[in-house]
């Protein structure tokens, strides 16, 4: 057993020069709430809103009706997703209704009864509009300041595209019309908690020419609205903001010179260790056949080395193991230790004490891999210095025999 420690030794010494000179730092990330393009699964941030208001109706005879007799309701809901913090669609239903006037006895929603005071032949007009729309949003908040998930105000910009039936007071409803709609309009919406908001709209919608039926084909028939309504959003609220890595300054620890002797060092290291592994071959199998006849206090002692934060054996290591695992075999009645240990010049406390319970259980499981009977066997971890001259020797698992 001296001889396959020693050789063990060798080759942690040989190495230690160079591990000692550097330095390990776990990867650290934070998340960047700041980006502005975050992509949430398909399900994630919908909404539904609903909203109410008044609006104002405006065709080629409107100016000469009072204006507060030109104000009507009308009414929205919609369902809508953002895809990310700054683009956003919906689709929805909206009912708009229209207080007009007009000198054309044939337009749709003439009035027969509805002739304006201080005029011979200008009439009322009124009729009303069911309409599915579909709108592209953008949030201009987050596009130009970039996305927080503690903002309290969105200003919204959205476009769209409407189609659906109206309908005259006073007419059967069969008699009305398909007429198109194109939108626009800006929301102001207010988070006043994580579901819900209150939103303040503002929109502009232009309809067919032919909507009031006047015969004139101008830039008329227009709608301005102002709406308030609130709206609900579903879970996922916020977004996954990615992570970046946080990158610590480098401080040298060698100039150039120093960093290419080390360099030199480690390939002799790499051929030396090559010779060494012929050497520890070799030495397995004069362990194997003295191991039996060995006094069991000394021959039951094996130190093996790992590399910094590392766990697992090398194939070197597994060799050494092997030769072990093969004289626990032929003394079946001997009970062993394998106690772990971690030098403490490096990583936290808590992962020392893991990387310990990781060392022993990984010799553990090679033992056993190789034939030996668990009940032989027992792990532990040690927190005391393995070797008080140098703490890289401390990266080790030891097998002994329990006496």
């Amino acid at each position: 057993m001296k001889k396959i420690s020693t050789v063990a030794m060798l080759l942690a010494l040989f190495i230690a020069p160079l591990a000692m000179g550097a330095t390990t730092t776990e990867q650290k990330t934070v998340p960047d709430e700041s980006q502005g393009l975050l992509i949430n699964g398909f399900w994630d941030n919908w909404y539904i809103s609903i909203d109410g208001g008044a609006s104002v109706f405006f065709s080629p005879d409107d100016q000469n009706l009072d204006f507060t007799k030109r104000i009507a309701p009308n009414a929205s809901l919609n369902f809508g997703k953002w895809w990310t913090p700054i683009f956003g669609t919906r689709i929805g239903v909206d009912y708009m209704s229209a207080n007009s006037a007009t000198y054309n006895p044939e337009a749709f929603g003439f009035q027969a009864d509805g002739l304006i005071t201080g005029f011979d032949d200008l009439y009322l007009q009124k009729f009303h509009g069911l309409r599915p729309h579909i709108d592209g949003m953008v949030d201009l908040i987050n596009l130009f300041g970039g996305y927080s998930p503690t903002r309290i105000y969105s200003l919204v910009i959205y476009g769209g595209y409407g189609y659906g039936y109206g309908w005259a007071e006073n007419q059967p409803f069969c008699d009305g019309f398909w007429s198109t709609e194109l939108r626009g309009g800006l929301i102001n919406s207010f988070h006043v908690s994580d579901a819900i908001d209150i939103n303040v709209e503002l929109k502009v919608s232009k309809y067919d020419s032919g909507l009031c039926q006047e015969g004139r084909q101008d830039f008329y028939n227009l709608m301005a609205s102002a709406n308030v309504g609130i709206a609900y959003k579903f879970n996922e609220r916020g977004w996954s903001a990615p992570v970046i890595p946080v990158i610590e300054p480098v401080i040298p620890k060698y100039s150039d010179a120093e960093g290419d002797a080390l360099v030199a060092r480690l390939q002799e290291a790499n051929n030396r260790i090559k010779d060494l592994e012929a050497e520890v071959a070799a030495a397995n199998e004069a362990l194997a056949r003295a191991e039996a006849a060995a006094n069991k206090e000394d021959a039951a002692a094996l130190t093996v080395y790992f590399d910094i934060n590392k766990s697992s054996l090398n194939s070197c290591n597994r060799r050494v193991v092997k030769a072990m695992a093969d004289a626990m075999k032929a003394d079946p009645n001997t009970k062993y230790v394998v106690t772990g240990y971690a030098d403490k010049e490096t990583g936290t406390d808590a992962f020392n004490a893991k990387l310990r319970e990781e060392r022993a259980q990984s010799v553990y499981k090679m033992l056993v891999k190789y034939g030996v009977n668990p009940d032989q066997l027992t792990t532990a971890t040690d927190t005391r210095p393995l070797n008080k001259y140098n703490y890289v020797l401390d990266r080790a698992a030891t097998i002994k025999v329990v006496k």
